[in-house]
This record gives structure tokens, C-alpha cells and sequence, in this order.
């Protein structure tokens, strides 16, 4: 071959070349322009235009106005509640039913409570060696159909279980178990049993476990998914019958006041 050819060979060659890395670039500068294009897609910019006129509304606006405005829904929202709060027990409690022994008796004894929505019988408890009233207790609840239901028993438990919380948190259990099924729409609530002055343990010792008993009970409570009520907070000195054990009416205002709200009536 010839001299003259191998430089035609060579020429050829070397445009081949500058041909391949022209389109390789050319490629590169298509995916660069596609990449960008992607971006600009998926990541608009925020139009500051628009936000820099909602920043001057923004500026434009009297504080002060909004500010009373607020204010002023804020006191409204404030004085519906306190109204709601303050209505009557004869309200608060259409919907409810409070079922217990002769300590409960006393809300509608003491006019606290529409006879309506109480359900009470003095010596009546759970245990098997109470009053049988539960019976009755139990199937006025599953005809009412209450939206709301207070358990309030303990105190006749006391003797008839002679002293043995685990025996009366058992019988409790079968009372709660079979309101669940017959009520399964019923909200239950369960109150404490109340505390006694210390003359009464001091003539039967069995007296002194009531503490006792408000723990099997708050755990039965916890285990059932029923809300416990403790209301050994709301009892004072002054609230004592002679008896020691019952309840003067001024307790029974708060009673009714401490169920509500924690039942959210």
C-alpha cells in the first residue's frame, strides 16, 4: 500500500473517531437535558410570587380584630360549658340508671335523683348470703336498657361475705359478666365501697377490710373493661349518720356530681 493511502486510511480513521465522540456527547447532553426536564417536573418551584402577596395580606391584617374575635369564641366555648356543667341531675342523668343497696337509696330518699333513675334496696349486695334484691336489681336494668349504669353494692357485702374480698370480687364478676352480655350497648360503672368511721370496725372487724375490698374490686374492674369509680375522697367527718355508715345529703350532691363527670354526662 502506498503512501498516499495509508494517509487516506489514517484520515478516515481519525474523522470516525471525532464522529463516535461527537454522538457520544450529543447523547450525554440529550440525557443531561431529559434528567433536568424530570426534575423541574416533579419538583416545581413555589410560585413567590403568590407568596409574597399573601405575606402582605398577612401584613395588611388588624391583629387586634382577630385577636377579639378569637377572644370572643373562646369566652362563648367557656360559657357553654359551665352552662352544660351546671345543669340539673334530672338531666344529666336521663339516660342513666344507678342500681345499689340503702346507701345509694339516699339519692332518691334525698331527692338528689328522680326515683326513675334509681334502682336501690337497703340490705342488698351480691354475695349469694345477701338480700336475693340483686335478682330484681338486674332484670330492671336488662328491661330499661340504660345508656349509662352505676353498680353501687359492697357494704352489705361485707357481713355476708364475712370479711373475704376475693369471695365477694368473685360474686361480682358473675353480676358484671352477665350484664356485658345482656347490655352489651351499656356504658358500666362501678363505685367504691365507702369508707366507715372507725366505731363501726371497731364493733365488727370485718369492717376494716373495706379497703381490701376496693382493690378486688378495681381489679375485677381493670380485668372486665369497666370503669372503676372511687369515691372515698368526697366522704368527710360530717357526712356520717349516727350509724356510722350511711350518708347525710350533702354527700350525695357530690356523689352525683363525681359520677357525671366521670362518666361524661
Amino acid at each position: 500500500m502506498g503512501d498516499i493511502d495509508k494517509r487516506k486510511v489514517k484520515e478516515n480513521e481519525e474523522k470516525d473517531a471525532v464522529l463516535r465522540i461527537a454522538v457520544t456527547v450529543a447523547v450525554i447532553l440529550l440525557i443531561i437535558g431529559i434528567i433536568v426536564v424530570v426534575v423541574k417536573v416533579l419538583n416545581p418551584k413555589a410560585d413567590t410570587q403568590k407568596g409574597l402577596q399573601k405575606l402582605k395580606q398577612m401584613e395588611q391584617t388588624d391583629v387586634a380584630k382577630v385577636d377579639k374575635k378569637i377572644r370572643k369564641l373562646e369566652e362563648a366555648e367557656r360559657q357553654a360549658d359551665e352552662e352544660w356543667a351546671s345543669r340539673p341531675a334530672s338531666e344529666k342523668f336521663v339516660n342513666a340508671l344507678v342500681m345499689g343497696d340503702s346507701v345509694t337509696q339516699g339519692l332518691s330518699e334525698f331527692g338528689v335523683l328522680d326515683a326513675a333513675y334509681v334502682q336501690a334496696d337497703r340490705g342488698t349486695g351480691v354475695s349469694e348470703a345477701a338480700d336475693n334484691k340483686i335478682e330484681e336489681h338486674l332484670a330492671k336494668a336488662e328491661e330499661l336498657k340504660p345508656q349509662v349504669l352505676f353498680l353501687a353494692y359492697g357494704m352489705n357485702d361485707i357481713k355476708a361475705a364475712r370479711g373475704n374480698a376475693k369471695a365477694f370480687a368473685k360474686a361480682y364478676k358473675a353480676v358484671l359478666e352477665r350484664l356485658k352480655e345482656s347490655l352489651p350497648d351499656t356504658r358500666i360503672y362501678v363505685n367504691s365501697i365507702l369508707p366507715v368511721r372507725q366505731s363501726v370496725i371497731d364493733e365488727n372487724e370485718w369492717y376494716g377490710n373495706i379497703g381490701e375490698y376496693n382493690k378486688k374490686l378495681e381489679a375485677l374492674c381493670e380485668k372486665e373493661d369497666v370503669t372503676f369509680i372511687d369515691n372515698g375522697s368526697l366522704v368527710k367527718e360530717e357526712y356520717y349518720t349516727e350509724d356510722g355508715i350511711h350518708m347525710q345529703p350533702d354527700y350525695y350532691t357530690e356523689w352525683v356530681n363525681h359520677m357525671a363527670e366521670v362518666a361524661d354526662l
